[in-house]
């Protein structure tokens, strides 16, 4: 975290007292084998990553990250023994779009039952993410609203977007002319 914001010319000591303060949540995902699923069958459908950081584990392959400089997607190897890191929403908005939060979803594996844990640190409930007054100019102007957790989880509970694959970070973005 510290060299991300150090790209950034941010203040580290800021966010980490904030990140110390805040939210880790961890998920457990099993996604079964079976010989009714195909490899192209969605187990999770695309999505971002609320927070700022996501640290997965995979015992097999079955994630997919969007490719966006063409909309395809890409399978996430399967390394034994490693751990993914995803840039999360919160930096997306923190670094005003220069860090892009990962879209990924997950596809069933027709040879392995697949596990998933992810570790998710972000900001406590009600403290607001917002882009960082260093990054926004004339050139750049503030390119994402302000956001906290609780009000990520009144959207997950509000709308069916998120479900369909509407990622939360795309109804925070403010179009500039």
């Amino acid at each position: 975290m510290d060299a991300v914001l150090e790209s950034l010319g941010l203040d580290q000591a800021c966010l980490m007292e904030k990140l110390e303060e805040g939210i880790q949540l961890m998920a457990m995902n099993c996604y079964q084998t079976s010989q009714h699923l195909h490899d192209c069958t969605i187990g999770m459908p695309p999505h971002s990553d609320y927070g700022c950081l996501t640290i997965l584990f995979q015992s097999c392959e079955g994630l997919e990250i969007i490719d966006r400089s063409n909309g395809n997607w890409k399978a996430v190897p399967d390394t034994p023994e490693s751990l993914h890191v995803h840039i999360g929403d919160h930096l997306e908005v923190l670094s005003n779009g220069r860090y892009k939060s990962v879209v990924h979803r997950v596809v069933y594996n027709s040879r392995c039952r697949r596990i998933s844990i992810a570790s998710i640190q972000g900001l406590s409930m009600d403290q607001k993410v917002i882009t960082a007054e260093e990054l926004v100019d004339e050139k750049h102007p503030t390119a994402y609203k302000d956001t906290s957790f609780r009000e990520f989880l009144q959207y997950l509970l509000s709308t069916t977007d998120y479900a369909n694959g509407v990622s939360y970070i795309d109804s925070l973005r403010i179009f500039n002319p």
